[in-house]
């Protein structure tokens, strides 16, 4: 525990895990006893404070409860590498109740006074999207440099000399994704990695589809925590009383009465709640069984949330916030057509967010960047859900391959030395492919008809590749003959695989857009020229009877 609260923090969850288990067996080799398996949750918390987190707020996934556990023990006070808020949002609504106080180091003198006043006073304080490096004003603090002065507690803070209250929290967060602090921030705080990860997001929105779907399992999952707390504290009372019989007992107990009536009276209270935990134990069982049923839903929800992550590469306006991802998932949940076999249920969920989230997302993007939307979409839901995409395929189509050496002397006249080095690469280097190369110079006529062709996307393919090839690895064949249609063919690829909505985005639908929009999410129209959204406006304001202030 000790060294997973001192050195894990800033990393991943499956990173994490992979030091666990190093750890275990070099304990194991070391002949040092210790678990098969080790969980932080199971030693340093009690599952009551682990449910007062989750309403408060916090991630419902094993890394932020690690998370939060390492900060509820932990001697330095957190760093929260968090950019996409929701460490932010549990300690602001955890530490409310005590007056918690937000601020920015860029607020100047204002933000100097509520810091000096929290110190003072008591009150819990965030700062908020600190960079990587932090203000020399916060030294004393994070180093918890604490001296006696006329009998009290006090500490500098700048120039001045304040009173330092034990009821003091302080927490900061950065939205930076990959921040990189220098070992002499890093040791004077607790750095914590609250970035979401693919497993991270699944169980979230496993617990938030489980809470809209089957409520009575959430319900009873959470009364099983109570009960169960309640049982650990009987038990520890019953342990507590028999050590106080034992410790004032003379003489022999067995001729004690009132040893012998609590003791026998502790351990029918043992054997209770001993069936109780069994009972607890099989009806927990039960709502796992029930919540694996609709994992599926949220295997797929987390996998489209990492695809409209990555379209920032692409254009850095294209940015879509959790919260946001998330709202539109609760209303997926909330319009999929209902059926009372799970099975139909859950395609009807799925089926119904892929498109909502492509409709959505296709009306902020650039028109030349639809089609590649639906491609990734298509790809990594082949790759994460469906597990038939091999990834050096999509390196392969992404960049030709790349090699070091020249390759052989192109045997043909009519295909470009650069798709012939190409060619070479796809059939030494990629699975599937193997005597490509020798193929081609066996049954050149039969490519050059795929070369020739008017439309390539359709032409046949000479035996094996037609019955050896799936329709994304025949992408890669066409990438090397006739890279000119390549947007054709993945035209046709995601049609064939997702199906026709998702090559043809919808048309702007102004009155969908306003619904979706509120008094704090503002509808941003970006122009090019010779677009003018003003009379479409007006009229959609006048069919509303509201009037338009410009």
């Amino acid at each position: 525990s000790a060294g997973f609260i001192a050195c894990l923090g800033p990393f991943t969850a499956a990173y994490r895990e992979q030091a666990i288990q190093l750890w275990i067996e070099r304990c194991r080799s070391a002949g040092i006893p210790c678990s098969a398996a080790f969980k932080l949750v199971t030693v340093l918390v009690e599952p009551v404070t682990i449910r007062s987190w989750l309403l408060d707020g916090l991630p419902n996934d094993s890394l932020s409860i690690d998370n939060a556990i390492i900060i509820s023990k932990a001697r330095r006070w957190p760093l929260m590498i968090d950019p996409q808020g929701q460490a932010n949002k549990w300690v602001k609504t955890m530490e409310n109740k005590h007056q918690l106080q937000v601020f920015k180091l860029s607020g100047g003198g204002d933000a100097i006074r509520q810091l000096e006043n929290a110190v003072q006073f008591g009150f819990p304080v965030l700062i908020e999207n600190v960079g990587e490096e932090l203000d020399p004003m916060l030294e004393p603090l994070l180093l918890k440099a604490v001296f006696k002065q006329g009998g009290v507690n006090c500490i500098r803070l700048g120039d001045a000399t304040l009173e330092y209250s034990s009821n003091f929290r302080l927490y900061i967060t950065t939205t930076l994704r990959s921040p990189h602090y220098l070992p002499d921030v890093s040791v004077k705080v607790t750095l914590l990695n609250f970035g979401i990860t693919r497993e991270g997001l699944e169980d979230q929105l496993l617990g938030i589809v489980i809470a809209q779907e089957r409520p009575e399992l959430e319900e009873e999952k959470a009364r099983l925590v109570l009960a169960g707390a309640e049982n650990a504290r009987q038990l520890k009372e019953i342990e507590d009383k028999i050590i106080a019989v034992l410790s004032t007992s003379e003489g022999n107990i067995l001729e004690n009465e009132t040893a012998i009536n609590v003791i026998s009276s502790s351990k029918a209270l043992s054997n209770e709640i001993a069936h109780k935990q069994q009972v607890a134990e099989r009806t927990e069982k039960k709502i796992d069984e029930a919540r694996a049923g609709y994992k599926l839903v949220a295997q797929v929800v987390s996998v489209l949330f990492f695809v409209i992550s990555e379209l920032a590469a692409f254009e850095p306006m294209y940015q879509y916030s959790l919260a946001w991802f998330v709202s539109l998932f609760k209303g997926t949940i909330a319009k999929a057509d209902k059926a009372r076999e799970l099975a139909k249920r859950i395609d009807s969920l799925v089926s119904h967010f892929e498109y909502s989230l492509y409709a959505q997302v296709c009306r902020s993007l650039f028109e030349k960047d639809k089609l590649l939307f639906a491609f990734l979409m298509t790809v990594h839901l082949k790759a994460h859900i469906h597990k038939n995409l091999d990834w050096s395929h999509l390196r392969f189509l992404l960049t030709g391959g790349i090699s070091s050496s020249e390759p052989p002397h192109n045997p043909s006249n009519w295909l470009p030395d650069k798709l012939w080095g190409e060619l070479v690469r796809l059939s030494n280097d990629v699975p599937d492919f193997e005597g490509l190369e020798a193929d081609f110079r066996e049954h050149q006529d039969a490519f050059k008809v795929v070369y020739d062709a008017a439309d390539p996307v359709a032409a046949p393919l000479h035996n094996p590749w037609s019955t050896k090839l799936d329709p994304f690895q025949r992408l890669l064949l066409l990438r090397v003959l006739r890279p000119d249609k390549l947007t054709d063919a993945m035209h046709g690829f995601v049609k064939a695989t997702m199906g026709t909505k998702f090559v043809e985005p919808p048309p702007l639908d102004l009155d969908r857009c306003f619904k979706d929009s509120s008094a704090t999410t503002p509808l941003i129209f970006v122009l090019s020229p010779g677009s003018d959204p003003m009379s479409m406006l007006l009229k959609y304001a006048d069919n509303l009877k509201v009037q338009v202030c410009i």
